[in-house]
């Protein structure tokens, strides 16, 4: 880790060890639920993805790194963005990342019709109840609701595009019910857990627009063994090698 006269920043690195990525302790930095967000899409070939509310960079940098062509970042915030510039230079992905500060719901200023293979959101998890001081429009619904990222990602995907997302238990059915109102079909789906007798705290999931109805339910991925190492199965996902 790196610091820099501002010491709040510091650079980073990915858990694959090989990205680096500025970050600013002021802000919300990147955590296990966006490393397993970047690894659990399918990827097609010369993919053009859409990060929403990207943050510092860490999904959008993960999903050029396993092989998309082009990835829009976009966030809200100007900072994180400017350090999502400064992570891009350290790791000379200029020319395969594009950040975008911008309000995700005038989507139709920075993104066109049907011209996205895939699209990422880790949309802030709360709806209402007490704030944290630090980050509060990426935890909690401020300037975007969940609906919101739905509707960018049904605008921007083409037909049999998919849409990746993470979110807390307690906001599955909104999910499948905003999914169903976006034409975005629930194909894929895996529960997180901390421990194998602990109930889950996340869970990803992968719609495709216009998809046939269908849904793989993967095996629980269980973060931890008994004597707190991470599991096999985390390691995959950390590593990339789960594909």
């Amino acid at each position: 880790m790196s610091m820099t006269n501002n010491h709040t920043e510091r650079l980073d690195s990915l858990p694959d060890g090989k990205l680096l990525i500025w970050q600013d302790s002021r802000e919300f930095c990147f955590t296990t639920d966006a490393v397993f967000l970047a690894a659990f899409p399918h990827i097609v070939t010369k993919a053009r993805a859409m990060d929403l509310g990207c943050g510092t960079g860490a999904v959008a940098m993960t999903i050029a790194k396993r092989g998309a062509e082009s990835v829009l970042a976009v966030d809200i915030n100007a900072h994180v963005i400017d350090l999502l510039k400064r992570s891009l230079a350290e790791n000379g992905m200029q020319q395969t990342v594009t950040p975008l500060c911008a309000d995700l719901r005038d989507y139709r200023s920075f993104v066109r019709s049907e011209s996205m293979d895939l699209v990422l959101a880790n949309p802030p998890y709360r709806i209402g109840g007490r704030r944290r001081q630090q980050a509060t429009a990426a935890c909690h619904e401020t300037t975007a609701t969940m609906e919101d990222f739905f509707r960018v990602a049904a605008y921007a995907l083409r037909t049999k595009g998919r849409f990746a997302l993470v979110q807390l238990p307690d906001r599955f059915t909104d999910a499948v019910r905003l999914g169903i109102r976006y034409q975005l079909e629930l194909k894929r789906l895996q529960w997180v857990h901390s421990y194998a007798d602990r109930p889950a705290w996340i869970f990803l999931a992968e719609f495709v627009k216009g998809g046939k109805p269908g849904l793989e339910v993967l095996p629980p991925l269980l973060m931890y063994e008994k004597d707190g190492s991470y599991s096999r199965e985390t390691l995959a996902y950390y590593y990339g090698s789960h594909d």
